[in-house]
């Protein structure tokens, strides 16, 4: 009784979290500094490490595909696997991986310490409206940061997974490319971008509800750091599987 208890009430603090933030928008415009600055350390704090796991990335990328079926189909369906792989699947989930990780459990621990050392309490009660200045700024943030993040992502892993087959698996580069602009269609960036985007939903608002409502003093704030993490991982599966399906059904 007491586990469904907790979690009606976490449904119910989760859906007043949205409910208040749905409702500060109309004063977005007094937060634009501060959601300049979270873009910077969202989005251009990430930059280095996604950049290196898109490597990375495209590399495996390139080692699978080519490996596997470099002996029985031409050089134009490997280009084709690499940029279908990449581009829908394996740039927006990882990308979303990384930067759970890395901004995920920041933000929660962020806004949890702020909450412990009675932050928030403080801006209520000067009439700062706390979901303004700290919980919307960076979900917007988030939302913007991650699908910009994506792009950059994908370019790099199907230029690196490119240059391992080519330089490694002594492939054509002509053939692969035009692999790559033959089997280019809307829906691969329809559907990467959808996925970036409610990634960034999913992060920046889980994010800032463990963040929000952390309880325990400085215990409290690791376990919000590491929920939020856990949690946005698992919610990320889901909605990659769910768009998927509802791209591709």
């Amino acid at each position: 009784m007491a586990l469904i208890l907790s979690w009606i009430e976490a449904v119910g603090e989760f859906a007043l979290l949205i409910w208040n933030t749905l409702k500060a928008v109309k004063e977005i415009h007094r937060s634009f500094g501060e959601i300049v600055r979270q873009i910077a350390a969202i989005g251009y704090g990430s930059l280095t490490i996604v950049m290196g796991s898109a490597t990375f990335v495209g590399l495996v990328s390139g080692v699978l595909i080519s490996y596997q079926i470099k002996d029985f189909v031409p050089a134009d369906i490997i280009g084709l696997g690499i940029w279908k792989g990449v581009s829908t699947e394996l740039a927006p989930v990882l990308t979303a991986l990384v930067v759970a990780g890395r901004v995920g459990g920041g933000l929660a621990s962020e806004i949890g310490t702020m909450r412990v050392t009675e932050q928030i309490d403080a801006l209520e009660v000067m009439g700062i409206n706390p979901y303004r200045f700290i919980v919307l700024p960076r979900i917007v943030a988030g939302t913007i940061s991650i699908p910009l993040l994506t792009i950059v992502a994908t370019f790099i892993a199907v230029l690196a997974a490119l240059f391992l087959t080519v330089y490694v698996y002594s492939l054509p580069a002509n053939p692969l490319i035009n692999g790559i602009k033959g089997s280019f269609v809307p829906r691969d960036l329809v559907v990467g971008g959808t996925k970036s985007f409610v990634f960034g939903v999913i992060i920046s608002l889980v994010s800032c509800y463990f963040g929000y409502y952390t309880r325990g003093g400085a215990v409290g704030v690791g376990r919000s750091a590491m929920n939020a993490v856990v949690a946005s991982a698992i919610l990320i599966l889901a909605a990659d599987f769910l768009i998927s399906m509802y791209f591709y059904s």
